[in-house]
């Protein structure tokens, strides 16, 4: 089973992905569970990421980058864990190069299907989108990088972007909405309801 978190900064993916990860360790076991994140996942990807967030490039190139470091992180940590069976938790996947790229840096959506159609890059069982307030879950974001120094108006558009792909691909995305309203003890009941009704 393959999961993944997705939302603004500031939203709460990697409190939630570590919440749901330790619930998967007490049920299957710490050895059956993999809490991975991106940018990063790999020796490779976890050295590209602090060019990524820190460097101002272009877009295109931008992409590039992440493609390759998905490709990498896909290849050498999530397909081998997930064929001997194990849970993975990913904080972000490829719904945020969407979103991010995307819709806020206004990217050609094809060219980024395209990219991992041709590298064969898996999909999530399962996402879990935690909609926020853009100006709440700017001021709850911890780690300061070039994206946390983007307008407003780009988060409401990369904000857009992942409402826009959970109505897409409703089987897929679980919506948890209002999550400025909410404690993360609540969000995570809620995500921990979905995971329950779904069978997971």
């Amino acid at each position: 089973m393959f999961i993944t978190f997705e939302g603004i900064d500031g939203s709460g993916k990697t409190t939630q992905s570590e919440l749901l990860a330790n619930h998967f360790k007490q049920i299957r076991g710490e050895n059956n569970m993999i809490l991975t994140r991106e940018p990063g996942g790999t020796d490779f990807a976890e050295k590209a990421r602090g060019i990524l967030l820190k460097d101002d490039v272009d877009p295109v190139s931008e992409l590039l980058l992440l493609v390759s470091m998905r490709y990498e992180h896909v290849k050498k940590l999530i397909l081998p864990a997930l064929k001997e069976g194990k849970t993975v938790i990913c904080d972000r996947f490829i719904d945020s190069t969407i979103a991010y790229q995307g819709y806020g840096l206004e990217v050609d959506l094809e060219l980024i299907r395209d990219l991992h159609k041709l590298v064969k890059i898996i999909r999530p069982d399962t996402t879990f989108i935690l909609d926020i307030d853009v100006k709440v879950g700017l001021s709850r974001a911890k780690d300061k990088n070039k994206y946390e120094e983007m307008n407003i108006n780009f988060y409401n558009k990369v904000r857009k972007g992942f409402q826009e792909i959970a109505i897409k691909e409703p089987d897929r995305c679980n919506v948890i909405t209002e999550v400025e309203a909410k404690d993360n003890n609540q969000v995570y009941s809620e995500v921990i309801n979905k995971i329950t009704s779904a069978g997971i």
